[in-house]
């Protein structure tokens, strides 16, 4: 099922994960320069059969990794990607101020040595480490640098995603809307140079390697906007004389990540080499690719050695493949993935605006069942918007986990005054318990889902009532129609549980439901504003549990990726919200 897009501005965090298309056409060859003037370099090569698979050029190099899956888009730029396999290159080119600690998801730094959120006054201050380099021997990264990033975000002719994000910060519209020369809230602690960026300077500190930033509201999400999304460039490369100079460097990143941006070869693969001064120290593994490859080829690369790592199908017929005997030089790792299925009640509709109607219909429909049928046993039951890993999941202890019982769900119904009659369908105020199901065509989940729903639904003498539709006009039947009851949608959590809560608050755009309830809202917002992840997580729990109650839409499932890997290959980490990417500085390859 396709993922629901997040529109709603402040939000905007989670476009990276939507998925880019293959692109087509001349194959396009770009090579890092150290000078930032922009260069093209074209080359038109032989098409590559399409029953040859694409050859690594150095795959039998050594001390090499190489990494498969589909063509990214190529936007490799900190602060203009949105694509997540463009965001893979992003991780290795260019550093964040801060990252998330593997088990716990806490803060904790990167560039920075040390930031202090200000709750009260509405200020971060960040000080970098000193001695972090830059590729291309472009001097050192100082406070400067960040300050130069958030400038090209908020720039009125920045055309990309990442705008929302920084908008709060004192300032930020009034520059992007041209009606400002400087982006107050932007604290630079250093004299005015002479060639100063448009932002505050306060001397005082003179110490050049510590920025603070103003906003308007200072809340624990723009906290995770520098942990998830917060790539910083370095000045002294994309500072051009136009905008359409800096977005030309996209195919020719340079940062201060553990790997430096080699070669690209449209359709084929990405070359980058170990950055030797890289602040961490110098990544064990010299080279790593990025190996195109469409998913029929990614299991016979695997078996033959010409790649190290892919996500594969949670399909048997991938998953039979990796066994020890027919791959013993193989391994899996399988993580909580961060997508979950699950069918949304339109809460305002009279029928379903009662939670007896909606807890009915949850315990009503066999879930388990369902879920160990299609997916073979390899998804779990889903409770909640955000992942089990997540330190905002409730207590499975506290949670009604709604058990298929069509007995319980006919008591309720009884209750709600849908009374059984002797049709075998119930009725109230000579109404007829007919519930308008709306899915998406040519979708093999959504059809198999409603057919067993409406078998299961039959039992306790309520219809269904499905129609599937496209995909544009599914998506203005569920915003718009008001027949339609109950829709099937596929969500992509976000390690801020503020984002995922965009599904279910009154005041969200995404809220498709339109359920509402006070309580909810404010234990969201409260948490939005928490001092602490503790204290977010604990108001997070309280507002996940009253969702569990009421039942806006009955969950469905959760996904478990797989990751398919050599075992030459040591350190590899993968989590939930961590790509491969995030240990990549202490991975290494047995010899």
């Amino acid at each position: 099922m396709r993922k629901k897009a997040i529109v709603l501005t402040s939000l905007l965090l989670s476009l990276i994960i939507m998925l880019g298309a293959c692109s087509s056409g001349e194959i396009q060859e770009t090579t890092q320069a150290t000078d930032p003037a922009v260069t093209e370099e074209n080359e038109e090569t032989e098409a590559v059969a399409e029953e040859t698979l694409p050859v690594n050029p150095a795959a039998d190099k050594g001390n090499v990794f190489t990494y498969a899956n589909v063509t990214p888009p190529g936007v490799f730029n900190g602060v203009l990607y949105t694509d997540l396999y463009d965001n893979y290159i992003c991780s290795l080119v260019f550093d964040r101020l801060i990252t998330y600690e593997p088990e716990t998801m806490n803060f904790t730094g990167k560039m920075a040595e040390s930031f202090n959120p200000d709750f009260d006054n509405n200020t971060i201050e960040f000080t970098l480490r000193p001695g972090i380099k830059i590729h291309n021997d472009l001097g050192e990264m100082t406070a400067e640098d960040v300050a130069f990033t958030i400038k090209m975000i908020c720039d009125p002719e920045y055309d990309g995603k990442h705008f929302p994000l920084y908008a709060n910060i004192i300032g930020a519209g009034d520059y992007k809307a041209g009606n400002a020369e400087i982006i107050e809230g932007i604290v630079l602690h250093t004299e005015k140079p002479e060639n100063p960026l448009p932002v505050t300077y306060e001397p005082s500190e003179n110490n050049p390697l510590k920025i603070t930033l103003r906003y308007n509201d200072l809340s624990m999400s723009n906290m995770h906007v520098f942990a998830n999304y917060g790539y910083i460039l370095p000045r002294a490369y994309y500072e051009q004389h136009t905008y359409a100079e800096f977005k030309a460097l996209n195919n020719k990143p340079a940062g201060t990540g553990p790997y430096v941006f080699n070669r690209y070869l449209a359709e084929e693969y990405i070359e980058m080499d170990k950055f030797e001064d890289y602040w961490q120290g110098s990544p064990k593994i010299d080279k790593v690719f990025y190996q195109f490859l469409t998913y029929d080829n990614i299991i016979p690369s695997l078996l033959n050695g010409t790649i190290d790592l892919a996500e594969i199908r949670n399909i048997d017929h991938d998953l039979n493949q990796i066994d020890d005997a027919a791959a013993p030089h193989l391994d899996m790792i399988s993580t909580q993935g961060a997508n979950f299925a699950f069918i949304e009640f339109r809460c305002n509709d009279p029928v379903m605006s009662d939670v007896r109607v909606r807890q009915a219909l949850t315990f009503g429909f066999d879930r388990e069942q369902f879920i160990d049928t299609y997916f073979s046993g390899k998804a779990n039951l889903a409770y909640a918007v955000v992942p089990r890993t997540s330190s905002a999941y409730p207590d499975e202890d506290l949670l009604i986990s709604y058990d298929y019982d069509p007995d319980k769900a006919g008591e309720l119904l009884d209750e709600a005054g849908w009374l059984m009659a002797d049709d075998g369908w119930r009725y109230k105020d000579g109404e007829k318990l007919a519930v308008h199901y709306t899915g998406i065509a040519d979708n093999a989940n959504d059809s198999m889902k409603t057919e067993k729903m409406a078998e299961e639904y039959k039992l306790i003498g309520v219809e269904l009532v499905p129609g599937f539709h496209d995909w544009e006009i599914y998506m203005d039947l569920v915003k718009t129609d008001p027949e339609t009851q109950m829709f099937g949608y596929a969500w992509t959590m976000n390690p801020d549980p503020y984002v995922s809560s965009t599904l279910l608050r009154s005041d969200s755009i995404n809220n498709d439901g339109n359920y509402n309830n006070p309580e909810f809202d404010r234990l969201c917002n409260e948490a939005r504003y928490a001092k602490s992840l503790e204290e977010a997580a604990r108001l997070y729990q309280e507002a996940y549990l009253i969702i569990n109650e009421e039942v806006p839409m009955i969950f469905m499932n959760d996904y478990t990726t797989i990751s398919a890997y050599n075992k030459r290959v040591e350190g590899l980490l993968i989590d939930t919200f961590l790509p491969w990417t995030y240990n990549i500085v202490n991975m290494e390859i047995k010899p």
